[in-house]
Order: structure tokens, then sequence, then C-alpha cells
């Protein structure tokens, strides 16, 4: 489960610990560890995603090993080659269409906030007599959140009340108080998704960029709420 938001002047990106990977042998999703460093640094931001861990980290491996050199991003291009790695692998196309990837990016300027569904890549459309990949990059705009996870929320009253509660750093008076603010109320949300979703760890990882400077700050979370 990964929750993103655009927090007016800054972007946060919440992710629990469980790694899921298909068994080709079963045929099945299976918790590989609770352990997964879901969300992965880059050098404008973090990216991070949901879905089949190892098509996801080798996606993320292209975001890390980018240097502030680059000019330009070719992340859909990378997306494409690896779902047809992971095609040839056995991985069935129904799995991967239901992944999604989450990025930041600080352009010096200010930070932005952006999904990347992967279902579009299995639809396409004729242009000039070729086919052509229908890929779709959606940006998270302010005040909005993103929730990305395998299986429905357990309780859509608690992410409706987090989008309607959301503030902006600016709001508080420390940044100590700002990030207790969050913690409290990511930790009942991932404590009762975690209750009825097995690909869901109470515990989670939390990354806040600011959108001005770009400066951001990563913390691991331990969530004993229900217990």
């Amino acid at each position: 489960m990964i929750i993103s938001a655009h927090l007016g002047d800054c972007i946060l990106i919440a992710s629990d610990k469980r790694a899921m990977i298909y068994d080709l042998n079963t045929r099945l999703l299976r918790i590989s560890h609770d352990d997964e460093a879901k969300i992965k640094l880059w050098c404008r931001g973090a990216i991070t995603g949901t879905g089949d861990s190892l098509f996801i980290n080798r996606i993320m491996n292209y975001f890390e090993n980018l240097t502030e050199q680059e000019q330009k991003l070719e992340q859909m291009n990378v997306i494409q080659i690896e779902i047809e790695r992971r095609l040839s692998e056995g991985i069935p196309k129904e799995l991967l269409s239901n992944n999604t990837l989450i990025f930041s990016i600080f352009n010096g300027c200010e930070a932005s906030l952006y999904t990347i569904p992967i279902y579009p890549f299995f639809e396409t459309f004729k242009l000039g007599g070729r086919e052509h990949v229908r890929t779709q990059i959606n940006e998270v705009k302010a005040w909005t959140i993103e929730v990305c996870c395998l299986n429905i929320p357990s309780d859509l009253g608690l992410l409706q009340d987090f989008q309607h509660n959301l503030k902006s750093l600016n709001s508080f008076e420390s940044e100590r108080q700002f990030i207790s603010y969050y913690i409290e109320q990511l930790k009942t949300i991932f404590a009762k998704q975690s209750s009825i979703d097995n690909s869901v760890t109470s515990a989670f990882d939390l990354y806040l960029q600011s959108c001005i400077t770009g400066r951001s700050i990563a913390i691991h979370v331990e969530n004993n709420l229900l217990n």
C-alpha cells in the first residue's frame, strides 16, 4: 500500500514494507519478506511503486542511477522494456497491469508528484498506419491524495478524512509537529489496512520533500497500533 499526497508546499509518500513476488510455480503472488525499502531516493526526489517487487525494483534502479546532469527522463521507454522482459519471464499481463509507479521530481524551482499506471501500456492505438502504446502519466495536484494497493482499502472514511485534513508545512509551528501530525494519521490507516490485507504491513516508510527547496527527509515508522 502506498499513499502519496501533495500538501501545497510539500510532497508526501508513505509505503508499507511487504514485498510481494509472483511465484512461477504456483502462479500466485506470495509474500517475499517484510523489510522492503519500497521508497528509493534518486537525485531529484523519490520513486516507489505497487505490484510485483522485481518489476518495480528494476524500474527504480533506473531512477537511482540517474545523475543531476541527465536532461531528459526516459522512464516510459524503461517501463516498456521491463514489461516485455517480465512477460518473457512468465509473469501474466493481468498481474503487471495492476502495478503503479509513483515518483517526485524537483526541477530546480519546484517539486511535483506523478503517478504512472501500467495498464495503459497494454492498450494500443493506430496513428499514421502504426501501432502506438497508450501510455499515461498523471500529476497529483495540490491538496489531493493517491492510494495504490492490491486490495480495496478497509476504511475509505479514514482516507477521506486524511485528504480532508491535509495541511501544509507552513501551517505548523515546527517541522517536528508537521511530521508527527502525519505519522499519527498514517499509523491508523496502515494498521487498519494490514488487518484485512496480507499484502500490507502496519509498519511503513515516510518520505517528505519540500516543493520549494527540494529538501527531503525519509523516516521509518514502526507501528504497533492495533497490537
